[in-house]
């Protein structure tokens, strides 16, 4: 551990959950203070700060980084950390976003307050992070969730029709929308060196949580701690059965259901006959096709 004596560098992204971070930020800070922990606060002014904040801020001043934001924060945080010339430090979450879905699909935090105490404790455990290489040798990290297919289409919706202003059903809005517009496609499948052809692909999901686009639970028992891959896919589905699956993603029910496949691996490739939308973490990628999403086990130290 760490000398307590050391600070905290709270990475504050103010405009994430539709406000919600702004409104809690004097909260945060009070209760830092009331825990004595010496802090320091840098606001983020756009996309690519975070990430450029945590690739940057100086190693030996902090015991720890504090991601203030929602899933997209916590993503450009990671990959800031993990393309570091600087080196690794502990990371954390006050999950303020509009999803908040690593924390709350790994059971981690339910309420913010509970990061300050976990700092306050400082208790690292080393959690898995995926890792993607695209066709043209792109590469990203992610820490919560990968999606190819009608996820990735929602998640633009989203984004562009400021849906997110009604939390946690934003998701479930425009993926009802997205059933009218998006259409199935047909992909090549390679999972740990095992080739296979889906066809009708509505969704495929890698995910390192249970949690996705607020709370659907797309793959039950998913975990950043275990060292593998949990992915699934949806295909053969009319539009109508599409709106069954999705009733009960809510509760992590749709497994066995027709059409429904998850399982886990080392490595996923992914070889659509088509361009179709990519999100890592909820952020819109663009992409050359094949990608490749690979685990590294234990890549990080997260506290919690």
């Amino acid at each position: 551990m760490l000398e307590s004596s050391q600070k905290v560098c709270l990475i504050y992204n103010p405009v994430a959950g539709a406000g919600k971070s702004k409104e809690i930020f004097p909260q945060v800070t009070e209760l830092l203070k009331e825990k004595h922990i010496d802090f320091d606060v840098v606001t983020t002014q756009g996309p690519g700060d975070a990430e450029r904040l945590a690739r940057e801020l100086p190693r030996d001043e902090y015991r720890a980084l504090v991601s203030m934001g929602g899933d997209g924060t916590l993503h450009e945080v990671v990959n800031g950390l993990l393309t570091s010339e600087k080196g690794l430090l502990p990371v954390t979450a006050i999950p303020v976003g509009t999803g908040n879905d690593f924390v709350t699909g790994n059971c981690i935090f339910t309420h913010w307050s509970e990061t300050v105490e976990a700092l306050e404790k400082h208790v690292p455990k080393k959690i898995d992070v995926m890792h993607v290489r695209d066709g043209g040798n792109w590469t990203r990290w992610a820490i919560n969730s990968i999606g190819v297919g009608i996820d990735a289409y929602v998640a633009i919706r989203v984004s562009e029709l400021q849906t997110k202003k009604v939390g946690k059903l934003s998701y479930a809005i425009e993926f009802v929308r997205g059933l009218f517009s998006f259409e199935p496609f047909n992909m090549h499948l390679v999972t740990d060196g095992t080739h296979a052809d889906v066809e009708e692909v509505w969704l495929c999901a890698s995910m390192n949580s249970e949690h996705l686009g607020g709370g659907l639970i797309i793959c039950p028992g998913a975990s950043a701690y275990d060292g593998v891959l949990n992915f699934g896919h949806l295909s053969h589905a009319s539009r109508p059965y599409l709106v069954r699956v999705l009733l009960r993603v809510f509760k992590g029910a749709h497994v066995g259901m027709p059409g429904v496949y998850i399982s886990t691996a080392h490595t996923l490739s992914i070889h659509p006959n088509r361009d179709v939308p990519v999100h890592l973490d909820g952020e819109i990628k663009d992409v050359k096709f094949p990608i490749t999403i690979e685990i590294f086990p234990e890549a990080l130290e997260f506290i919690g």
